[in-house]
């Protein structure tokens, strides 16, 4: 567990994710670019049991929280995260819900044409844009049959990599399209997703981030 002082006219609530702004103060996690997730609040330090933090009126810096890093179960905001997507990084929403999308600008690209390497090389494509979201890869311009994230293929969502699934329906030389977002990344990841509850609610691990959280 990590102290951190809150930010100016601000409320962190107990158990909820929080994050450090650009000057360096806890605020409540969001979708606002360049914040990073330090973990869920667990308590005001040097506050009474139970209270949240409310810092609003008040200065910067006036308390401070608790935060602790562990796996701990939020909601998912968008309906992006089952059970295929284990093992992958989730973004935070808001400081309770997390989604597979790291809120990538609305450039779209549509049916990108991606031929995909010898079965004797690694199954791994580069789409030739970073930050990317709402991906969804189809066997031809028009359509087609449209392949499975997590069983198929799986995307490396910040370096804009699409990799072959073993034993999936997608064969190694052949030509798939992809359709996809692409901008800078307005969510912060707040870990890599290690189960799905049976209240459809995710686990997150937020000792494993990837550098977008560092």
């Amino acid at each position: 567990m990590q102290v951190y002082p809150v930010e100016a006219n601000t409320t962190i609530y107990l158990g909820s994710m929080a994050a450090l702004d650009a000057n360096g103060y806890a605020v409540p996690a969001s979708s606002i670019a360049g914040l990073k997730l330090i973990g869920r609040t667990e308590m005001v330090f040097n506050g009474l049991p139970g209270q949240d933090a409310v810092n609003n009126p008040g200065a910067a810096g006036a308390i401070s929280i608790v935060a602790r890093r562990g796996v701990f179960m939020y909601a998912v905001n968008d309906g992006s995260i089952a059970a295929p997507q284990i093992g992958m990084m989730a973004f935070a929403v808001d400081d309770n819900s997390v989604s597979l999308s790291d809120g990538s600008a609305a450039t779209a690209v549509v049916a990108q044409s991606v031929t995909l390497p010898p079965t004797a090389v690694p199954q791994i494509s580069v789409l030739g844009h970073e930050n990317i979201a709402k991906v969804k890869v189809h066997s031809t311009s028009a359509g087609g049959t449209v392949y499975s994230e997590g069983i198929d293929y799986v995307i490396d969502y910040q370096a804009g990599l699409l990799m072959l699934v073993s034993g999936g329906a997608i064969a190694a030389a052949s030509t798939i399209f992809v359709d996809y977002n692409w901008g800078p990344a307005s969510r912060s990841v707040a870990g890599r997703i290690v189960n799905i509850d049976p209240s459809g609610q995710v686990w997150v691990d937020f000792w494993h981030q990837s550098a977008a959280a560092v």
